[in-house]
């Protein structure tokens, strides 16, 4: 009796030890299968992403886990990639870049250069399991992620995007009604990467979603807010208009190059010049004249003295306000004679004047 009890414990002993094996071996997940994958996680609930490599013992297996990881987590990415790119209902999603002057190149790269910029596709809420199987030396993940989670989460950018884009907007022109030009066409600028942002999510809600249309993904609000959007680029795209009032007199002889050096200045802000005041952002009147100073010698050498006064004002139209009302002096010397002094003066204070302009027209 005392053997019989002695076997039948060494029997049970040994079918634990066997459990106990089986366990420790690990069981593949139900994600391991293709046909169980499946099952559990069919397409039409679920993107996934699957990925397995033999072990590489030259490798820590940390740092091997994590590399099948990224691949599994590249392949789901890569699904709605190519499904997104596949998509070629554009007309659902964007508006023309067709201004009343017709195509407008410029502002059709600038929308090219953001999309290229701004276009992400890290997908939300992205899980990731890991298996390692020692026995079999294998290292395997598998990714994957909700549809209805992505299309909550897209549903819901879309929504803050319209919203943004508005406020951006109403910001562009209430700049622009201030003759804020400068920071209007910045801002606009700006919210081309909302609209471009606004559209990729409109084409992953397409994706990730099979019953989404034109107006789930909201394509007319969107493309009605682009169009106000391209229209404002195109009449900002010339920047402030200026009307410049100058007059320059060098000892009775015009001195027109003033005016064409500050043009020039300005011109690089994006400025552009007009003739009428009121049709301008702002109203430049500059008055000059040179006078003569003095002559002196140096070791037989003469020096001719002459100044520039000139009288300098800058209106705002939009506000009517009078922004800038001064004098400006400056001397200019020239071996010469008083003529060459005065054109010296002048150069100097055009920089002057250039200088004092770019404080104010913004």
């Amino acid at each position: 009796m005392f053997r019989t009890n002695k076997i039948y414990k060494g029997l049970l002993s040994l079918v634990f030890v066997l459990l106990s094996v089986s366990v420790s071996a690990q069981m593949p997940p139900e994600w391991y299968d293709l046909s169980t994958r499946n099952m559990y996680y069919p397409s039409t609930e679920y993107f996934v992403g699957f990925s397995v490599d033999f072990r590489n013992t030259s490798m820590p297996i940390d740092v091997q886990i994590k590399k099948v990881a990224d691949a599994a987590r590249v392949e789901l990415i890569s699904t709605i990639r190519v499904k997104v790119e596949s998509i070629t209902t554009d007309n659902l999603v964007s508006a023309s870049m067709q201004t009343s002057q017709g195509w407008n190149e410029e502002i059709v790269q600038i929308f090219e250069t953001q999309t290229k910029t701004s276009v992400n596709m890290e997908v939300p809420g992205v899980k990731i399991e890991t298996w390692y199987n020692a026995s079999g030396n294998e290292v395997a993940a598998f990714a994957y992620v909700r549809r209805s989670d992505l299309v909550n989460h897209f549903d819901k950018q879309i929504a803050v995007g319209l919203i943004k884009i508005e406020s951006a907007l109403q910001n562009v022109e209430q700049l622009e009604a201030f003759g804020q030009k400068t920071q209007a066409r910045k801002k606009a600028e700006e919210t081309v990467r909302l609209v471009t942002d606004a559209e990729h999510a409109q084409r992953m809600l397409l994706v990730v979603d099979n019953t989404a249309n034109a107006a789930k993904v909201q394509a007319s609000e969107l493309a009605a807010l682009k169009l106000r959007l391209v229209q404002k680029l195109a009449e900002l795209q010339h920047g402030l208009a200026i009307c410049l009032q100058c007059t320059a007199d060098c000892f009775g002889t015009p001195y027109s190059s003033l005016q064409g050096e500050i043009k020039g200045e300005l011109s690089k802000l994006g400025c552009s010049f007009v003739n009428d005041p009121a049709t301008a952002d702002y109203v430049v009147a500059i008055q000059a004249q040179a006078r003569e100073y003095n002559r002196a010698e140096f070791g037989g050498y003469a020096t001719y003295f002459a100044y520039v006064d000139a009288n300098i004002s800058l209106t705002k139209t939009a506000t009517a306000q009078l922004i800038y009302d001064d004098f400006l002096s400056v001397k200019g010397g020239h071996t010469h004679n008083f003529m060459q002094a005065a054109r010296t003066a002048y150069k100097d204070i055009s920089k002057e004047i250039d200088k004092l302009l770019k404080q104010y027209i913004k």
